[in-house]
């Protein structure tokens, strides 16, 4: 079981560095080998980023938004991890959106996955959030 964040997803639609890496933890949970999660939010981070960096078209982004609905991973509402997101943000100055994967993966006591570097480097210390690098089939 393991939370993962937009910056991973949008690289099962992308490619881009680490795409690799991300397809095999999709390939995973699409073989029922790992369970997925994250905050409510992911669908629409994934498909901002990837129209704003990929300037995808209202199809393609409807396209890909059905998909992930398809694929079903376990979203949980903010209630449940508001109060956590909010002083990891302040904590570690990061945004809100950040703090709400990684305060999911505290309160689920989850690995976290990001591609994320800049994110990785301001919360070296918590030693449950990884680099999609470093995802392994167990």
């Amino acid at each position: 079981m393991a939370v993962v964040d937009a910056s991973v997803v949008i690289k099962w639609f992308a490619n881009e560095e680490y795409s690799k890496e991300s397809l095999l933890l999709k390939e995973a949970y699409v073989k029922g080998v790992e369970d997925l999660s994250a905050p409510c939010i992911l669908p629409f981070e994934v498909l901002n980023g990837l129209r704003y960096t990929y300037a995808l078209g209202k199809k393609e982004l409807e396209e890909i938004g059905k998909i992930l609905a398809d694929f079903q991973l376990t979203l949980y509402d903010l209630e449940d991890i508001t109060r956590d997101a909010v002083s990891l943000s302040l904590i570690y100055g990061i945004t809100l959106y950040d703090a709400s994967y990684i305060a999911l993966g505290k309160v689920l006591d989850q690995k976290v996955y990001t591609a994320d570097e800049k994110l990785l480097r301001k919360v070296r210390d918590l030693g449950f959030v990884l680099h999609i690098r470093e995802y392994r089939t167990e």
